[in-house]
């Protein structure tokens, strides 16, 4: 996917090294944060969701995170990290399915079940 970076070159970044895409408030322009720094793309959400979905979860209204890349989650404040300072937040009531997908287990629970 190409992006335009910060000093208006378009760059070729593949997939798999972006972190999230986040919409850029009253344009129709998202964010793109990726390994190697940040650039932006012409883009509205939702039909950027279309395209990008085996590779991305909708973690809120404007954001699209790829979760191969998480290296943290704190459920109480409900932000992913992907790196120290790289991170996104997600609304709470994608919380269980979130979770679900990051395979975040309450092994005592989950052990329970195993059982029954």
């Amino acid at each position: 996917m190409y992006i335009m970076s910060e000093d208006y070159l378009w760059m070729k970044v593949s997939l798999k090294d972006i972190y999230y895409f986040e919409t850029i408030k009253s344009s129709h322009y998202c964010k793109v944060v990726h390994k190697e720094g940040t650039g932006k793309i012409h883009a509205d959400v939702k039909p950027l969701y279309e395209k990008v979905a085996p590779y991305f979860f909708q973690t809120k209204s404007s954001t699209l995170a790829n979760l191969d890349l998480v290296r943290k989650v704190d459920t109480r404040n409900r932000i992913l990290y992907f790196e120290e300072n790289i991170f996104c937040t997600y609304a709470q009531r994608l919380g269980r399915e979130l979770k679900e997908k990051l395979e975040l287990y309450n092994y005592r629970s989950y052990r329970k079940k195993a059982n029954e």
